[in-house]
């Protein structure tokens, strides 16, 4: 006890914490390599190199990049044990001084290994009945003090052993160990277990519900905690709308590499989900992050930003071409039947080529444009005639479009709305509900119905309503049948845009008018309109 005792009264948490700030510079470090060497290093180089070579050598430099986020985690907990084991020392040293403190006071000796004593007792004072009384009250107030002594050397202890066994867990085997898979889970597994070794409770992050809630927690958190969040807490920050695109980026790209290592190394068994879930899961992550890669080598202005995922089912996921929060023009595509997290590749061209007609609408504007699978888009069946999918994620669309809007703070973006197909119905439910999607322009492209009968319900300026439906596509056999009236007819009360492309994925051809409009309107721009109203709905082709 008297080695603790006199350690305790000794210590002083500087060191630890300017340790943990060395680790946390490390964990730092390691994410800005990490992005260095993506963008260029392995991003420019998968635009041109192909064959056995450029294979193995993606490989190992996938390897090289998830290392780094391995280093980026394991620091950022070493970081935090120290912090966390400064903390309690300090405050069991504080909890000493104070007990020292009030022995002084009372008049108690305290011996150099920490046991309290009693004042000297003349001869005379043992048989005087008032001195008697007083003894027995200093007897009392010595237990008092070194319960206070004992308590405060046992919490410094606890401490101490806490943080050894947190740090025993986090080793630089971790790198070492000769496996393909692994070492991400492992490392977000690290997190967990750190955790219970410090008897720490999640920290609070608060429910996806609020957007400017959010926003202002994130704002009142310091730096360090910002970074710890993402670092330690990546699923919850990177869910959370109306923080900033590059955190939610950070966190959301982190959770892809651990949740997709995981599903590798792993399997289903015990898992608590099917082998067929388990598989579409690695299918899904796979394939965003083949789609992420190749976004890699852009510039600045085009780079991909990864704003929600959700691997479960057919996957949920928004990527955004450009940063929302700086852009002068933004628009959310929001995409129709059939679409799943498998389609996000043919989703990122879409929105690259709207950015880039935006782009030549207004020449020297910054343009974010973003694919929004933020809800379960119903498959080729019975789903696709009925509003319910489109309803059921109609508070998400509108809780993430106020979360553009908070993201940007002052700074308001232009901001418009597109709906694809099955995408439309999706963004009328949520536009017509609520305080609607806070949109400049609102677009419907190849509707068949916007579950609601007339633009005015959309909280938007009729005039800023654009619809157009290729003369060809095959939705016009069941538009306005189960979800709405068609929104090109002139009774819906919006404006017509002019179509020249095919079929029912033709919208976003190169150099085609189709795209051309869509990019005005995005730029803030009249798009070229042509008169397509009907005077009728077409006929309903019985069976469908």
């Amino acid at each position: 006890m008297s080695g603790d005792f006199a350690l305790l009264r000794r210590f002083d948490p500087v060191g630890l914490r300017e340790s943990a700030g060395r680790w946390r510079r490390l964990s730092v470090a390691a994410e800005e390599s990490n992005g260095w060497h993506r963008h260029r290093v392995s991003g420019p180089l998968r635009g041109h190199w192909q064959g056995r070579d450029a294979d193995s050598a993606f490989y190992t430099m996938e390897s090289t990049e998830q290392k780094l986020e391995v280093v980026r985690v394991e620091a950022e907990s070493v970081a935090l044990v120290l912090d966390t084991v400064a903390d309690r020392m300090d405050q069991a040293r504080t909890n000493l001084s104070n007990a020292l403190q009030r022995a002084d006071e009372w008049n108690l000796p305290v011996a150099d290994d920490g046991t309290v004593g009693l004042p000297p007792q003349t001869a005379p004072d043992r048989h005087d009945p008032d001195a008697r009384e007083e003894r027995q009250n200093q007897v009392v107030l010595r237990d008092q003090v070194q319960d206070r002594i004992n308590a405060s050397l046992a919490a410094a202890r606890e401490a101490s052993d806490q943080g050894a066994r947190a740090l025993g867990r986090l080793g630089a085997g971790i790198l070492a160990q000769p496996r393909v898979f692994g070492a991400a889970a492992e490392s977000a597994q690290d997190v967990q277990d750190v955790a219970k070794d410090l008897g720490l409770a999640t920290p609070y992050i608060p429910e996806n519900k609020d957007p400017k809630q959010s926003a202002e927690w994130w704002k009142s958190l310091t730096p360090e905690q910002q970074q710890s969040c993402i670092t330690l807490h990546p699923e919850e920050i990177g869910r959370l709308d109306g923080l900033p695109a590059t955190v939610r980026d950070q966190a959301n790209r982190l959770v892809v590499e651990q949740q997709l290592d995981t599903l590798k190394a792993g399997n289903a068994k015990g898992s608590g989900i099917t082998y067929e879930e388990w598989n579409q899961r690695q299918t899904n992550l796979h394939a965003l992050k083949e789609a992420l890669d190749k976004g890699d080598a852009a510039d600045e202005q085009h780079q991909l930003f990864l704003l929600q995922v959700d691997a479960s089912g057919d996957g949920k996921a928004v990527v955004s071409t450009g940063n929302p929060d700086t852009a002068d023009h933004t628009a959310v595509l929001v995409p129709g039947t059939g679409t799943t997290m498998t389609s996000t590749s043919g989703q990122i061209d879409r929105i690259g080529r709207l950015q880039d007609s935006a782009e030549r609408a207004d020449p020297g504007s910054k343009v974010a444009v973003i694919s929004w699978l933020g809800y379960d888009a119903p498959e080729i069946s019975g789903s696709v005639l009925t509003p319910g999918r489109a309803e059921d994620g109609a508070e998400d669309m509108r809780r993430f479009t106020d979360g553009v809007r908070t993201a940007q703070g002052d700074h308001r973006s232009n901001l418009t709305v597109i709906g694809h197909s099955y995408g439309t119905t999706a963004v009328g439910a949520a536009a017509a509900g609520g305080q609607g999607l806070q949109a400049d322009d609102i677009v419907a492209i190849a509707s068949p119905g916007m579950d609601t009968d007339n633009a005015a319900n959309l909280h938007i300026n009729p005039d800023h309503f654009w619809a157009g439906t290729a003369d060809d596509d095959n939705i016009s056999l069941v538009t306005g049948a189960t979800l709405g009236p068609d929104p090109t007819l002139g009774a819906f009360g919006g404006q017509t845009l002019g179509i020249d492309t095919h079929g029912h994925s033709g919208y976003w051809d190169p150099d085609s008018e189709s795209l051309n409009n869509q990019g005005r309107i995005i730029a803030g721009r009249r798009p070229n309109t042509v008169d397509n109203h009907r005077d009728e709905p077409p006929a309903i082709v019985p069976g469908l």
